[in-house]
């Protein structure tokens, strides 16, 4: 009979604590890539830390039920980590502004999965169709929200060309691409950068960080 001080150190628990730790370790990499580089700005606001996101660009069960201006990008320890759990989102207008997800006259809006020909990721569906382009709003738009796709190379947004992702630096959550500016931007930037960072300027550019230098 295995006794109570024992427990811990039998082989078996001993197993099932490291298969723990595995799963822990292996889980946490894959959900830090779903977050996207969101500036949440400071603590700065009257209602930090109350366990609500008072940011008014925030929506969903974790946004607080009064929201005001003044409040923007000044809640950052809620905001940040409420987003991490998905219980809130980016408001649609947030991403609106900077790129046209189109309508939902797709046959296969609002299932979960993003149809629109224009991204790629683990989200997007398996079958993409030209005819579903612009076609799939709510999905897509949720969908890179939260970080789980991206625009594709030649996607377009407001007809700037992204490029590819051929850059050392692709995906390392800057944009290095020398034709943009603004608090997403690397600090050292390349000539030979240029139009070879696709993914980190999309997402910032969508996301306000960054702009197309005048």
């Amino acid at each position: 009979m295995l006794h109570p001080s024992n427990i811990f150190t039998n082989k078996p628990f001993q197993l099932i604590n490291i298969f723990l730790v595995i799963l822990l370790v292996s889980l946490f990499p894959a959900y830090a890539q779903q977050t996207p580089n969101i500036d949440f700005g400071t603590n700065a606001g009257d209602w930090v830390d109350d366990g609500e996101c008072d940011d008014p660009r925030f929506e969903g069960p974790g946004s607080a039920r009064e929201l005001v201006e003044s409040d923007r990008m000044r809640d950052a320890n809620d905001c940040s980590a409420l987003f991490a759990r998905n219980e809130i989102s980016l408001r649609s207008t947030v991403l609106d502004k900077r790129f046209d997800f189109g309508d939902d006259s797709s046959q296969w809006a609002n299932d979960g999965e993003c149809d629109d020909p224009r991204f790629e990721g683990s989200a997007v569906a398996v079958i993409l169709l030209e005819e579903d382009l612009g076609r799939d709003a709510s999905d897509c738009r949720a969908l890179f929200s939260a970080g789980k796709i991206s625009l594709s190379p030649g996607g377009g947004a407001d007809r700037v060309s992204f490029g590819n992702n051929t850059s050392q630096w692709a995906n390392d959550g800057e944009c290095d691409d020398p034709r943009f500016e603004g608090k997403g931007m690397a600090q050292t930037l390349l000539d030979e950068d240029r139009g070879r960072d696709a993914n980190d300027c999309s997402t910032l550019y969508f996301l306000d960080r960054i702009s197309v230098k005048n």
